[in-house]
């Protein structure tokens, strides 16, 4: 009953939520319903605001403060009546009409203090820019940009960085791009702090900071990185036998090369010693006691990639003194040429089997010999840098995409002969941690007074359901689904403004949780409120709202997106341990301060033990065992109470095994 109710309160205020901007709400003293509460000086405050009378909407919004001082989602009016009150931000906007900025000012900000809004934002940004306009005879500065990292320079072997800084000035920052994808701002201000992950390429790549301030004031700053992934190239240029004192001798010589820095060599298990970070000069001198054995290199750079070279002796000593096969051309002038026509060879440590693995990125490694010198190696498309050699031994770590990647080396001699060698190899993504294993949403109609496709609230609905699916972050149920419950029910999409057919229609749908999202266009705005209620307790999980005065197409898709990423990032996928267990609740080491909420799903899992490949001994992942799910009742900072599931036993969960956020 208790959760029917609280869902009975959230829902029923969608048919309010805009009431208040209605010609047929309760206004005048004479219209029988005028009772001279809060609810009502606050009606009649926007209904008189948008008849452009502000003197009696300043007087009415100010009666409504006198008598409730604080803006609140789901104020209570009489019995089971809520409204989103929000007199101090309207009053903001009616000073701001009359030209009285510092008491817009004032009335907005307090505003905010007491509940966010994105139409609050909107007009402060619009008020200070005002403000900051009429400081006459005041120059601003551009805004001033501090990249804290990464540093100048840096050298990475990943495949995103962390780009964190700060942007200050007097003009308010309004916006932040970090490689020309925005960094969210709802509300302009004087210092921001930004962090945000970009993926990055190999070799240098410049990241560029651009701000701008209220006024137009544009500032940027570029830090250039450098990406490292490929392992020290191991160049052999010569295998040959000798005569040293009447005794037959193999020499081996060539270089190590790496331009980040060789952090350590082994021979044959022995460490060398590298004067020259960059190169290392090989010149070993072998017994022939020691032809029929192999040679063992291994070189690590600064970034702790690694190459390694196997060299067979016996077999070396051959392939690089047997002559190439070349065709011999003659000209009029008498003078011949001749070319080699035999293309390069190469060898990869994998084979040319479908592998399974079960991590984001792949360690190639491989070697390529010609007799006369390789030129140029690349891994799909990306080439290793490499000086020429007979034979020369390469790694480079690869990103994988889920499902089937295809890995393919190729390699050109001096002649431009080309070989080409590969392999295919399959990520699977454990189940726990796929987009269907996260938190099912139905996004609910619209709810809009204007109604009928084709309307921006129709566009919105659309873009919305766009955002979050490409977004990854929540599994969102199809539309035909929803489309085929409404009819099996026989209900109408209206009906789902009714708490006890909306909660019902998200259970059969198998939803999680369902978005009920409020419309509110007029002539010149657009204001969007999303609700995200869980659907098994019928608990408001989070309010979030945009606000514009732009109702372009490219507006709205930009409106949506944002809105999608505010509710995304009030739920992030987050990963922790089991750390204790206590009649039928789960401790968990994740807490308040990983920004989890509460009846946030959960999912607890085991990792099985490594998956190694049968032949190279490379790290392929770990097999993932699903144990139960559960949903979080308590938060504190640093842990979390959870309540399994009842179809799950705690006794199949022990302390130490893992769980992730749905």
């Amino acid at each position: 009953m208790k959760k029917t109710l609280i869902l009975f309160i959230v829902l029923s205020i969608i048919p309010f939520l805009f009431s208040c901007t209605g010609t047929n709400s309760i206004l005048k003293d004479d219209s029988g319903t005028f009772r001279g509460k809060y609810w009502n000086y606050y009606d009649r405050g926007i209904a008189s605001a948008e008849k452009e009378d502000w003197e009696s909407a300043i007087q009415a919004m100010q009666q409504a403060i006198f008598m409730r001082s604080k803006d609140q989602r789901m104020a209570r009016t009489y019995g089971m009546h809520f409204i989103d009150y929000f007199p101090h931000r309207e009053l903001g906007i009616l000073y701001f009409q009359k030209g009285d900025i510092e008491g817009a000012i004032a009335e907005l900000a307090e505003s905010i203090r007491n509940e966010e809004s994105a139409k609050a934002y909107f007009y402060l940004n619009k008020v200070r820019k005002v403000s900051l306009l009429k400081q006459t005879g005041k120059q601003m500065k551009p805004p001033l940009i501090a990249i804290t990292s990464p540093v100048e320079g840096n050298v990475f072997n990943s495949f995103t960085i962390k780009v964190k800084g700060s942007v200050t000035g007097d003009g308010f920052i309004s916006k932040i791009f970090v490689n020309g994808s925005p960094y969210r701002i709802d509300l302009a201000r004087e210092e921001i702090d930004f962090e945000q992950d970009i993926e990055v390429d190999d070799g240098e790549n410049n990241i560029v900071i651009t701000s701008q301030d209220l006024l137009g004031n544009i500032a940027e700053q570029t830090v250039t990185v450098r990406i490292d992934r490929e392992g020290p190239v191991i160049n052999i240029s010569d295998i040959s036998q000798e005569e040293i004192k009447g005794e037959k001798h193999i020499r081996v010589t060539g270089e190590i090369i790496d331009n980040s820095g060789i952090r350590k060599l082994l021979m044959d298990g022995k460490e060398i010693k590298v004067k020259d970070p960059k190169t290392y000069a090989l010149e070993l001198v072998i017994d022939n006691k020691h032809v029929d054995e192999k040679l063992f290199i291994q070189a690590f750079d600064s970034l702790d990639n690694e190459t390694t070279a196997e060299i067979d002796l016996k077999k070396d000593v051959i392939a690089f003194n047997r002559k190439p096969d070349t065709v011999h051309l003659a000209f009029n002038s008498n003078k011949i040429f001749s070319f080699d026509k035999e293309p390069p060879t190469i060898s990869l440590k994998d084979t040319g089997n479908i592998l399974v693995v079960f991590v984001d990125k792949y360690f190639i490694e491989g070697e390529a010999f010609d007799n006369s010198k390789i030129e140029r190696i690349f891994v799909n498309n990306k080439e290793i840098s490499i000086k020429k050699g007979k034979k020369i031994f390469f790694s480079k770590v690869v990103k994988l995409r889920e499902g089937e990647n295809r890995i393919e080396v190729v390699a050109y001699d001096s002649s431009n002969n080309k070989a080409v060698s590969g392999f295919s190899l399959r990520r699977d993504i454990p189940m726990v941690k796929q987009v269907v294993s996260r938190m099912s949403v139905s996004v609910l109609p619209f709810e809009s007074k204007q109604g009928g496709a084709g309307t921006i609230s129709q566009l919105a609905y659309e873009q919305l359901i766009s955002s979050f699916v490409e977004q990854k972050r929540f599994s969102v149920i199809e539309r035909a689904k929803l489309e085929q419950v409404l009819l099996e029910q026989k209900l109408t999409k209206a009906a789902l403004t009714d708490p006890e057919h909306s909660i019902k229609v998200g259970r059969l749908m198998s939803a999680e949780s369902i978005l009920v999202t409020s419309i509110k266009e007029d002539p010149k705005s657009v204001e969007i409120i999303s609700r995200l209620i869980n659907t098994e307790t019928s608990e408001l999980m989070e309010v979030k709202d945009v606000y514009c005065e732009d109702k372009s197409l490219s507006s709205v898709k930009e409106l949506m997106d944002g809105l999608a990423i505010k509710i995304a990032t009030s739920f992030p996928v987050v990963e922790g341990m089991v750390i204790k267990k206590d009649s039928g609740y789960l401790y968990t080491d994740i807490g308040s301060v990983m920004k989890i909420k509460k009846d946030m799903g959960v999912i607890f899992y085991r990792k099985g033990k490594e998956i190694t490949h049968p032949i190279t001994g490379k790290f392929l992942g770990n097999d993932i065992t699903k144990l139960g799910e559960g949903r979080i009742e308590e938060i504190q900072e640093n842990f979390s109470k959870v309540k399994l599931a009842e179809k799950f036993r705690q006794q199949d969960i022990h302390v130490k095994d893992m769980m992730i956020t749905k």
